[in-house]
């Protein structure tokens, strides 16, 4: 049985062609979709990034659990877009946060 969603991860993913490298940006939300995290445009891909979103899921949690099981009450929905829409994705600055 699957465990239930408890995260959104919106995340947008670029390749730099004329580097070979890519980057991704990511919103995290909780299920009533209030933001909780914002991470920035940064070098890495798709598997680097769903790394990244589950751990900082897993060090807000009171009670730790092994990586699989956080990933799965995760819900990723990644796409393809250009550097504008990746960069502006993770601009976004947080309530309560200082630019």
């Amino acid at each position: 049985m699957r465990p239930e969603i408890e995260y959104i991860a919106i995340s947008r993913h670029w390749w730099d062609k004329r580097n070979g490298n890519s980057y991704f940006s990511a919103q995290v939300f909780d299920i009533r979709m209030t933001l909780v995290k914002v991470l920035p445009f940064q070098y890495g891909d798709e598997s680097q990034m769903q790394d990244v979103i589950v751990s900082w899921v897993q060090a807000i949690n009171p009670v730790h659990e092994h990586k699989y099981d956080v990933w799965q009450k995760i819900y990723f929905d990644r796409n393809e877009t250009t550097k504008r829409d990746c960069v502006a994705l993770g601009s976004v600055v947080m309530e309560g946060e200082e630019e």
